[in-house]
């Protein structure tokens, strides 16, 4: 199917030109998406879908326009395309809107990344994915406490993607993926009427890799449990770790101020600190777009730039920003990539356990909710839950408290990576553990 994108892709380049743009940049894509939800010992919902698309971006007359259709036939695209480039003709002009150098399109990784699982998208039909989700919810059921569940859902979908994109000044590219989830979700009495929830899952670009359904649904209600009885307590200054299944969502606020956008608009505490110490020394971070299975992995951008290997972070030290070409432009600086692919992080040597023990008193968060940071300063609040942790052993669940700071002293104190890498996403962040942080209770 690759090819016919691709060839797709070619003819909606060559008739955009026909029609009047003197730069086009054009994106097939075709998804598929099986997926079973299942809800207290009955099916809720079954879903098969493909969608398929069209986005194109337009230079005409130093014009730019980007469009989108799911009408891929012949005489619809010609009108379509027709349409868009009349469109673009009366919008006002912007030098800094231009496709990427041809010189960022070369040397492309040529290896195989490992994204597409055949046996594994073969095997998987209707009847596995059934058995999956009532497995799932079996093992939700049979876990320690089990008595105190209220309801349990699962789900299990697996997803085939392929696209091309090509460039008419000569930019062609083609790829395809497989993506395979599990998860459950858990809700338990509390006292109150709480109804407190634990959550699992596992994603994975081939089927075989994914986890154990029996460890996915007794995770989920084991989560759902730290919360019960959970409560706030009074505010101050305590070491905290954060697990790795949530740490990315604190990690992707430091992260946007380095994006082009936010930058150019003067919104980025990071717009200067190229070659500074933004954090902790044993911090660093490598944006890594080979990454054989990786949920980000590719080998070209969206722009159709080839991706490298790229530092973001070494040793604390901001070494780059997330420039796509327009953003570059308008900020006279060399395009690097509009996003991050895979990131990698420098690793540690104890798994959380130990870190907690290390910790011996302070606060485990593993989960956040609702929560703001800004990106011109740096200030952030947001909810957390978690254990409270005495000599190595959690004593009491928390709820209801804050965690405030400034980005650039917050992640200063860093004083420990772990060893545990999160598996299911393109951010592979360990378990952190911080010095004396500032916590708001009651």
């Amino acid at each position: 199917m690759s090819n016919k994108l691709l060839t797709q892709a070619k003819e909606v380049v060559l008739l955009a030109k026909k029609k009047g743009a003197q730069g086009v940049r054009a994106s097939v894509h075709r998804r598929r998406e099986s997926r079973v939800e299942w809800r207290n010992g009955k099916l809720d919902r079954l879903r098969e879908s493909t969608r398929v698309g069209l986005g194109v971006t337009l230079l005409v007359d130093g014009r730019y326009s980007s469009n989108s259709t799911s009408d891929l036939r012949p005489e619809a695209l010609e009108k379509f395309l027709s349409d868009a480039v009349a469109m673009t003709k009366v919008l006002a002009p912007d030098k800094h809107r231009k496709l990427a150098d041809p010189a960022r399109y070369g040397k492309r990784h040529a290896g195989d990344l490992k994204l597409y699982d055949t046996p594994g998208i073969t095997a998987v039909n209707a009847v596995e994915r059934k058995k999956a989700v009532r497995a799932l919810e079996s093992a939700a059921r049979g876990a320690p406490g089990a008595t105190k569940i209220i309801s349990v859902s699962s789900r299990c979908s697996d997803n085939l993607s392929e696209s091309s994109l090509v460039c008419s000044n000569g930019m062609e590219g083609a790829r395809r993926s497989t993506a395979f989830v599990v998860s459950a979700v858990t809700y338990v009495k509390d006292k109150d009427h709480r109804k407190p929830v634990g959550w699992w899952y596992g994603v994975e670009r081939h089927r075989d890799k994914l986890p154990a359904l029996t460890f996915v649904g007794r995770e989920a209600t084991r989560r759902a449990l730290l919360g019960v009885g959970a409560a706030p307590m009074a505010s101050g200054r305590f070491p905290c770790i954060i697990e790795n299944a949530v740490a990315a969502r604190l990690l992707g606020w430091l992260l946007s101020p380095a994006f082009g956008r936010n930058i150019q608009q003067k919104r980025s505490f990071l717009a200067d600190k190229i070659g500074q110490q933004i954090t902790s020394p044993i911090l660093s971070i490598t944006d890594s777009p080979h990454l054989a299975e990786g949920l980000g992995t590719r080998t070209y951008d969206g722009e159709g730039m080839t991706t490298r290997k790229t530092p973001f972070l070494a040793a604390g030290v901001l070494k780059s920003h997330f420039l796509d070409t327009y953003y570059a432009s308008k900020l006279g600086r060399t395009p690097t990539t509009g996003s991050p692919s895979n990131l990698v992080f420098s690793g540690g040597t104890k798994d959380l356990k130990s870190m907690v023990t290390a910790m011996s008193t302070g606060l485990l968060i593993t989960g956040f909710s609702g929560g703001n940071s800004n990106p011109a300063t740096g200030d952030f609040s947001i909810g957390i839950k978690g254990q409270w942790i005495e000599k190595g052993q959690p004593v009491r669940s928390v709820s209801e408290m804050n965690l405030a700071g400034n980005h650039l002293t917050f992640w200063k104190s860093l004083r420990e990576l772990g060893n545990d890498p999160f598996p299911y996403s393109s951010t592979r962040i360990p378990s952190l553990r911080f010095d004396k942080v500032q916590f708001s209770g009651k």
